[in-house]
């Protein structure tokens, strides 16, 4: 009963979000402490499909021919991500006698191969903007001028910024250029361990004339990625949605599905049972962003339990070798499965028993409450006006044996892999 009884316990913490602050133990072994648990960055992670190269070395640029190069734009947004602001364009560097060329790429050959990629301040403002369509950590690039004096002094600038446009890092080299600087010696590295970039601006300044802006050459672009992530649809709702279900006229029902919470009512007379009212529109918002994404529920042969499921089911969308096994009765359901070798389990219910609070009792804070017992960690919540409980087991039930179990990252890690079923019962919105 060690599993199950904390399933109910958290059952019960569940309908916290509904004023509950007396708990039932219903096991000796279930001394519990609740903590808050922040889901506010929680983020879904995605399979990364594009292309593994990560270095840009503009030979085999293709593009509208702009003075002596191409204009440089997107050509390189579907293989790497990356596609450049106005001003930027690719250039053939070679000891030639045109003098446009010779301005834009004096030098018998770029970084690597015989192409650069140049920025005109006259064309693009005074830096080089880099577009990222993929979270990028880290860039490193080498940089030379188009001219300059002998020895004179040059500083680099990049900024960084996320994808709300919040600038994440910055930083500046200054070196000396030299005329006969044919190996293009100075390399800028640049990484943030904030955010992941989402544009970056490069620009290149002459001291010796007060900080002026001046064209330059960028070759050898190296990218190191960020994790592909975007925002988990039920995980959004969940943040979003952190009122409890109106108890308001709700129907009082003595339901089997959760038969054990008899025993909160044994010992709380004053508690009330309560079969809560669905969002569904809610819930179809969640389904078509999924859809969106192409996120589904890990394979289970259990698909004729989803049908009969009166309210939406959360379940994870990968388990260890089909290990996803699910039961349902109607108004509440239980998921087990394993991921990385380890047991957990969903419970989903919209039957709630409800505790009137103590005289003075606190109010609960937040929607989502974790709770560390000697076999396992639990995180319960409301969604949708139903109650769910997510369960990380100790191996052998014992948090001495196994003390990782009580990491909420690992837990907040298989949060992150909800997804949202709906079966036919549930598609008649009951």
């Amino acid at each position: 009963m060690g599993k199950v009884s904390i399933r109910v316990l958290s059952a019960i913490v569940a309908a916290g979000a509904l004023s509950v602050t007396a708990i039932a133990q219903t096991s000796q072994r279930s001394a519990v402490q609740a903590q808050a648990l922040d889901v506010s960055n929680l983020r879904l992670a995605q399979t990364d499909q594009a292309a593994a190269a990560n270095i840009i070395d503009f030979e085999d640029a293709q593009g509208p021919v702009a003075g002596a190069g191409f204009t440089l734009t997107n050509q390189y947004e579907s293989s790497h991500g990356v596609s450049f602001g106005r001003g930027a364009s690719v250039h053939f560097c070679a000891r030639v006698t045109d003098d446009v060329n010779a301005s834009l790429c004096p030098y018998p050959s770029a970084a690597s191969g015989q192409r650069a990629a140049a920025h005109d301040v006259r064309a693009g403002g005074p830096a080089m903007i880099i577009n990222f369509s993929r979270p990028v950590d880290a860039i490193s690039l080498r940089i030379n001028p188009t001219g300059g004096s002998f020895d004179e002094v040059f500083v680099a600038e990049l900024n960084g910024f996320d994808g709300s446009g919040k600038q994440v890092a910055s930083d500046s080299i200054r070196f000396v250029w030299r005329q006969d600087a044919f190996t293009w010696p100075t390399r800028i590295s640049f990484e943030t361990e904030a955010e992941s970039f989402a544009r970056v601006t490069i620009a290149l300044r002459r001291v010796a004339q007060n900080n002026q802006p001046v064209r330059f050459l960028i070759d050898d672009l190296s990218l190191a990625y960020g994790a592909q992530t975007t925002d988990a649809p039920a995980l959004s709702a969940l943040n979003a949605v952190r009122r409890p279900p109106a108890i308001t006229g709700a129907e009082v029902v003595q339901s089997n599905d959760d038969a054990e919470m008899n025993e909160a009512l044994r010992l709380y007379p004053a508690a009330t049972r309560i079969r809560t009212a669905i969002d569904w529109d809610a819930v179809d918002v969640t389904l078509g962003q999924q859809r969106d994404l192409n996120l589904n529920v890990a394979p289970h042969n259990s698909v004729s339990f989803v049908d009969r499921a009166t309210l939406p089911l959360l379940l994870p969308s990968r388990a260890d070798n089909g290990s996803l096994s699910i039961v349902s009765e109607g108004d509440s359901y239980h998921a087990s499965f394993d991921i990385g070798g380890r047991a957990y389990s969903l419970y989903g219910t919209r039957v709630l028993t409800i505790v009137n609070s103590a005289d003075g009792a606190p109010a609960p804070e937040g929607n989502v409450t974790a709770l560390a017992s000697n076999h396992a960690l639990v995180a319960s919540f409301s969604l949708y006006g139903a109650s769910y409980t997510l369960t990380g087991y100790c191996r052998n039930d014992s948090v001495l044996e196994d003390p990782a179990c009580h990491d909420r990252d690992r837990i907040g890690d298989v949060a992150r892999e909800m997804v949202v079923a709906v079966g036919a019962a549930g598609r008649a919105r009951p």
